[in-house]
């Protein structure tokens, strides 16, 4: 079994995404936030916080970053995190795939990282989507949302908001 895996970066681009970014080159740059794009129920809740944080709760400061753009040569979503003072990454359990693949894309960036599956409460042992009505999952990302703006972008706390747990923890 191997280790490590090495992914090719693409020439191909996406002209949406593209102009998305474009539209977000501010002075001076806004946050970008990335998260976790997992599956199960934590990714999903990572994953919509981040759209919350970024589209709806502080826009103004945040701008939302698309993890395939990554893994373009170039373009719109790598020069918003190459412009970025502050990444803030919304990692949904201790595995970290977006901090990994964040890494692994600018293996020098130093994102602030919340452990989003500490910032909810989960009465059961969920793992899929399906387990899990569609209002709590709207009502855990806001929680998330939340408690990421109060403890990471007022202050720009560099350390975690919450220590990772194993994924079958909780």
């Amino acid at each position: 079994m191997t280790t490590t895996i090495q992914v090719r970066l693409t020439d191909q681009r996406c002209e949406l995404g593209d102009a998305y970014a474009q539209k977000h080159w501010t002075t001076p740059p806004k946050i970008a936030v990335l998260s976790c794009e997992g599956m199960c129920l934590r990714g999903e809740v990572a994953r919509r916080a981040a759209n919350l944080i970024a589209h709806e709760l502080a826009p103004d400061r945040t701008v939302r970053v698309c993890h395939g753009g990554l893994l373009e040569t170039s373009g719109g979503m790598r020069e918003l995190i190459e412009r970025a003072d502050h990444i803030l990454l919304l990692d949904g359990c201790a595995l970290a795939c977006g901090t990994r693949l964040l890494k692994g894309a600018f293996p020098d960036s130093k994102p602030n990282v919340a452990f989003t599956d500490q910032l909810f409460e989960l009465d059961r042992p969920a793992f899929s989507v399906d387990e899990v009505a569609e209002a709590e999952i709207k009502a855990y990302a806001r929680t998330v949302a939340e408690r990421v703006i109060a403890e990471k972008l007022n202050g720009a706390s560099a350390q975690p908001v919450a220590a990772p747990t194993q994924c079958g923890k909780r």
